[in-house]
């Protein structure tokens, strides 16, 4: 286990960072740190590395292997330090406790003028990043420097100061809350019952703090949270107009605080991703505009680039397929898929799993529809029993239909009815079917209850004559892929 962790520390380090490491370890002794060396250059090198492993490759150096898993823990800790001291300046957050380190150092030493100096200077720090709780702890320690410098009335004018900061505290800390919620209903959407969501989301949007503009909030996370709770209560709504003013809203905090923006970027990747998920039906100009804008996005970044990368590249790519889906254009969405599947396998992507559920789909969609069915049902799988409901609940229901589908086209009619069975048991309360998926579904059904009776194609335009009827269909992809499949049955 300590092993392991450790070779997950040591994988995400940068060359610079290993390099910085090892002038590090020459330039502070630790004892026989050529051994420390040894155990980091081995677990670098090797991908598959375990205790007994690792004990033969010291004996073969002459060192001692005893007490092996104290020599990892060690190292860890030599790691961390190194990076600690690579990293000291790289955010205003680290700076800025820096400064409370060397405050608190001279402050023991009795340099209280001197304390105050660096006070002064982190305090202006502190201003470009909005972190009420370094601040409350800046003011102690000017609180403390004061009373032993300039007296008891020094001393008391700052602690006027923390109030302010304490409510600016717990403001942050309810708007978190609020978007917290409204971010689990809109996840939960097909698990819950959607009046219940709606009710909740009353309650929430209800709350005093949405009763002023988001502007007005005081730190850059409670305004970027006021917006984000707004734009997921639209998004429940189905209110793609009012949900995207409300994260282009976000961003527009995000790029009015750059220093904030700089040091969160996977918030604001997160953010400008679902901007580009609604843009996906746009135009292709504006849309691939929007691609462009997010890659670039990696240019500024020092701190958490490699991180941000892997992340921006997961989540543009699942938006080209997003796009190429709704725009029929299956050809172009192989070609993205396959260099997808080559960068999955070349690459450890640490990505949620909610969004692997949604790669994963798009897949299932792409093959159904090149009917390579075995490929499709093997991505189907793979959610259904490798991720649970809760990961995602809406794409997890989904990827049920396209079950249903995939083995009435393998003619496994008596597991489509009892997967059908299955599926109303599960989800009949809580999940409402579109139009598309009533009709497609019923069709499946009574084919699979009767497979050799009917004319399947008859009955397949039959059904896409009355989709084509109906008004107000609601554009998503998965309707995209169900009217494709129906197309494809009818010629």
């Amino acid at each position: 286990m300590i092993i392991e962790e450790c070779k997950k520390i040591i994988e995400s380090m940068s060359m610079n960072e290993k390099r910085y490491f090892k002038i590090f370890i020459n330039k502070n002794i630790f004892g026989s740190q050529n051994k420390y060396l040894l155990l980091f250059d081995i677990i670098n090198s090797n991908d598959n590395i375990d205790e007994n492993t690792l004990k033969k490759y010291v004996k073969e150096q002459d060192y001692s292997d005893k007490n092996i898993s104290y020599d990892i823990n060690y190292l860890n800790k030599i790691i961390l330090r190194s990076l600690n001291e690579f990293h000291y300046d790289k955010t205003i957050s680290l700076k800025l406790q820096n400064h409370i380190k060397s405050v608190e150092i001279l402050f023991y030493k009795g340099l209280y003028d001197e304390c105050l100096k660096i006070i002064r200077k982190a305090k202006k720090l502190s201003i470009k990043n909005e972190n009420e709780v370094l601040m409350l702890e800046l003011l102690n320690w000017e609180k403390k420097c004061m009373g032993y410098s300039k007296g008891f009335y020094g001393a008391m004018s700052v602690n006027a100061k923390i109030d302010s900061y304490f409510n600016y505290i717990k403001e942050n800390r309810e708007i978190t809350d609020l978007y917290y919620h409204s971010y689990f209903l809109k996840n939960n959407v097909g698990k819950m019952s959607y009046d219940k969501i709606i009710e909740d989301f009353n309650i929430i949007i209800g709350n005093p703090l949405f009763k002023k503009s988001g502007f007005e909030l005081h730190s850059v996370q409670s305004r970027i949270f006021y917006f984000l709770t707004i734009a997921n209560y639209f998004n429940v709504l189905n209110d793609k107009n009012r949900e995207t003013i409300n994260l282009e809203k976000t961003i527009e905090v995000f790029d009015q605080n750059p220093f904030y923006k700089e040091e969160n970027p996977l918030d604001y990747i997160s953010v400008y991703t679902r901007i580009i998920d609604i843009y996906k039906k746009s135009d292709d100009t504006t849309f691939h505009n929007k691609i462009d804008a997010l890659r670039s996005f990696e240019n500024i970044l020092d701190f958490q680039k490699s991180v941000a990368k892997e992340r921006i590249f997961f989540h543009t790519h699942h938006s080209e397929l997003e796009f190429l889906i709704y725009n029929n254009n299956f050809e172009e969405a192989t070609k993205i898929k396959l260099l997808v599947i080559k960068s999955l396998k070349e690459n450890k992507y640490n990505i949620e799993p909610y969004y692997y559920i949604g790669l994963y789909y798009q897949f299932a969609c792409i093959q159904l529809i090149n009917e390579n069915l075995s490929q499709s049902l093997k991505y189907v799988n793979l959610i259904l029993n490798e991720f649970k409901l809760e990961d995602r609940p809406k794409s997890f229901i989904k990827t049920e239909i396209l079950n249903l589908i995939i083995h009435f086209e393998l003619k496994n009619y008596k597991l489509v009815l009892h997967n059908y069975n299955a599926f109303n048991k599960r989800y009949k309360k809580v999940f409402k079917l579109n139009y598309i998926e009533k009709k497609l579904i019923q069709l499946i059904v009574q084919i699979s209850e009767s497979p050799y009776s009917k004319n399947s194609t008859i009955e397949f335009r039959n059904i896409l004559k009355k989709i084509e009827k109906k008004e107000d269909l609601e554009e998503n992809i998965s309707n995209k892929i169900y009217l494709k499949y129906i197309n494809q049955k009818t010629s």
